[in-house]
């Protein structure tokens, strides 16, 4: 009770009144008297539709009456869409079928795990398949979001529940014409709204999950809207869904405790629904409310340089791409967008574009949780550039369309023809910045030019996260580096978020960044899944871009509590040297340990100690060279080479090496690490 107290300490008269709301809001519907625990009667539901539409027949007449208007372009135009589909991705029309394949035997591909079974021939939809848990079906405020003892990892659970995949049943209905596509999606949305009966279950916990399912169901809808699988029974219960969905969002908005991609996230829920159907008496209401939500929410979320403020390059991808739905929409129905909320989306995209790597891939920084809220193409959840090819079309803005490269299936699918032209149609400009710094949000990018074989650094100088820092690593002054194109020394990426604590407390450790420990602490030290005991702040000393390169010189004061005051230089020059110093200045006997985590396509070599020598595994080809040397002569072992794992998306692991050099030290010292490439 007094940590509940504590924690409404400084609330505002709003938010207190919003909580309170929300609470009574719980407790009515938990003892059975409120009205949202009872669909619409079909009456009252269809007479929003006119006068003409009295039965759920005619409600399926009057939807394929008006289904092809100002919706997501590609709908009215299937015919020319699967034509330019096979001229232009010719490899994807297979891929989506056997995918589809695949979901019709009963098997998933979610976040970073394959071929999961949920049970056959329909999914439990409660079901957890790695633990093997399976949750109650009681009132979704009796089950704790964020302790997996009961539930497994609810991760996993929402991920079939967004019914994202039903759209990949879409995409083979269209290519194929064959109706078993049709009949496995509303089997499973028929099945869906039986097991889950109003506000019970883990599947309504989250507004942005109902948010998420209510968009895929949309997109449903316009897929198989002339399908004989299309029953008039299913259509009614789909829809009568959507608008409890909507009802649902709106009463339990994370307008105080979650104001990041959850806010936005259901508020682009709330526009869509409206969008689809203005014919309901709230459609107006909550179409209006999401829009303003997510013009305000732009504003707060993406600081003034781009940068995310949750400190998560993964979660300012969701952004990017609720945004650019929201583009795709508004001029769909010819209706105006602001000049800010394009300069602030064409800012937010710049910054993933700095961030992305020379093989096009962009590091993870902070947390990812394997999700997106499209999937149309079968790139890797770190490959960013269906999102920026479709911000380069949208925008017209040739730097996005030289980082995008080609463009993706994504494109045609989210924004038609058009779209696609309309990035055919922009000629790609190499960006004129081949140094950047975002000093609000902390990253520096720096990059010996913009070809695939370009040498790249990336250093993170920036706050610990937002609010709570629920999404942030303690990598403060961690960095990242390509050599010849390839990823060198990356980030360790996420794994989990409740279901394993102590992986969770690893993978935002420093020990799997390229970061400094301190007797094998953090910077920052975690509470719980999303939240800190501790912070480390860090701040920038000195950023000078030059013709050659760059200097970076930044501090934190994570290790205060050991006594450590700590500072780290960076040297990057172009033609690929970097040296990195770490600057100790302590009276307080200490172990520090300075790790480097090696992409899983990288080996090492220690060659006396204080020289690594740094090569691909396949090919073998030579990189990089570390000449390590410390200033003062301290009790020091030299590299040695570690087991470790790093996850390439939420849930997989993948066996990796890092290198760990420790010194045991009561006196100030710098460990200074050259990093020369082979041949120069």
């Amino acid at each position: 009770m007094i940590s509940k107290i504590k924690k409404l300490k400084g609330r505002s008269i709003a938010e207190l009144a919003d909580r309170l709301r929300q609470k009574a809001l719980v407790v009515v519907e938990r003892n059975g008297f409120s009205r949202e625990l009872r669909a619409w009667s079909d009456i009252d539901f269809l007479s929003q539709f006119g006068a003409s539409v009295s039965s759920a027949e005619q409600l399926l007449d009057h939807l394929r009456g008006r289904s092809a208007g100002t919706f997501y372009p590609v709908f009215p135009e299937r015919e020319v869409a699967i034509r330019t589909l096979h001229d232009r991705f010719p490899d994807e029309p297979a891929r989506v079928v056997a995918a589809a394949n695949k979901i019709c035997s009963g098997r998933f591909d979610l976040l970073g795990y394959q071929g999961l079974d949920f049970g056959s021939p329909l999914p439990d939809w409660h079901f957890e398949p790695v633990s093997g848990k399976r949750s109650p079906l009681t009132h979704w405020s009796r089950i704790n979001e964020v302790d997996a003892s009961q539930t497994g990892d609810k991760k996993i659970v929402w991920e079939l529940n967004r019914h994202q995949y039903l759209t990949v049943l879409g995409s083979a209905y269209w290519i194929t014409g064959n109706e078993a596509y049709a009949a496995t999606a509303f089997a499973h949305v028929e099945d869906w709204i039986e097991k889950n009966p109003p506000k019970l279950g883990l599947n309504w916990i989250s507004s942005l999950e109902i948010a998420f399912r209510s968009i895929s169901w949309i997109w449903v809808m316009n897929y198989f809207v002339h399908s004989v699988s299309l029953k008039p029974k299913i259509l009614l219960g789909m829809l009568k869904g959507l608008a409890q969905n909507a009802r649902h969002i709106e009463q339990h908005l994370s307008t105080y405790s979650s104001p990041n991609t959850h806010l936005t996230g259901e508020a682009l829920g709330l526009y869509m629904i409206g969008c689809w159907l203005p014919e309901l008496r709230d459609a107006a209401r909550w179409k209006g409310l999401g829009y303003r939500i997510l013009i305000e929410q732009l504003e707060k979320q993406v600081r003034k340089d781009g940068g995310f403020i949750e400190q998560s390059v993964h979660y300012q991808r969701y952004t990017a791409d609720f945004y650019l739905t929201l583009m795709i929409l508004r001029r769909a129905e010819g209706t105006a967008i602001e000049e800010s909320f394009i300069e602030n989306l064409r800012k937010l995209l710049h910054f993933l574009m700095f961030a992305m790597q020379p093989n096009g891939r962009t590091p993870l920084i902070g947390d990812d949780d394997g999700g997106r809220l499209h999937f149309f193409d079968d790139r890797p959840i770190d490959d960013l550039r269906s999102t920026l090819a479709l911000g380069a079309a949208l925008l017209g803005d040739p730097d996005l369309k030289f980082a995008a490269g080609e463009p993706t299936a994504e494109l045609l699918w989210l924004g038609g023809s058009r779209v696609l032209n309309a990035f055919d149609a922009i000629e790609a400009r190499v960006p004129g910045e081949s140094r950047k710094g975002f000093p609000e949000s902390g990253l520096y990018s720096i990059r010996s030019g913009w070809s695939s074989k370009s040498n790249h650094l990336l250093i993170d100088c920036g706050p610990h996260g937002f609010l709570s820092g629920g999404h942030a690593h303690a990598d403060a002054l961690g960095f990242i580096l390509s050599v010849d194109g390839t990823p060198v020394f990356v980030d360790s990426g996420t794994f989990s978020y409740t279901q394993d604590q102590s992986a969770r407390n690893y993978f935002r450790s420093s020990a799997a960044h390229n970061c400094l420990t301190v007797n094998g602490d953090s910077s920052s030290i975690p509470s719980g899944p999303f939240a800190w005991k501790a912070a480390a702040t860090s701040e920038l000393l000195e950023w000078t871009p030059s013709e050659d390169g760059a200097l970076f010189r930044g501090t934190h004061d994570g290790f205060n509590r050991f006594g450590v005051r700590y500072e780290r230089d960076i040297y990057f020059q172009n033609k690929g040297e970097t040296r990195i110093v770490d600057k100790i200045v302590t009276t307080v006997r200490n172990s520090i340990e300075l790790h480097l985590i090696l992409d899983p396509a990288i080996s090492a070599e220690i060659l006396n100690q204080m020289t690594v020598r740094i090569r691909t595994k396949e090919g073998n080809i030579e990189l990089l060279t570390i000449d390590t040397k410390l200033t003062e002569a301290f009790e020091c072992a030299g590299w040695q080479l570690e087991d470790a794992n790093i996850s390439p998306r939420y849930g997989s692991l993948v066996k990796t090496t890092k290198l760990v050099l420790t010194v045991v030290a009561d006196g100030d010292f710098d460990i200074v690490n050259r990093m020369v490439p082979s041949g120069i």
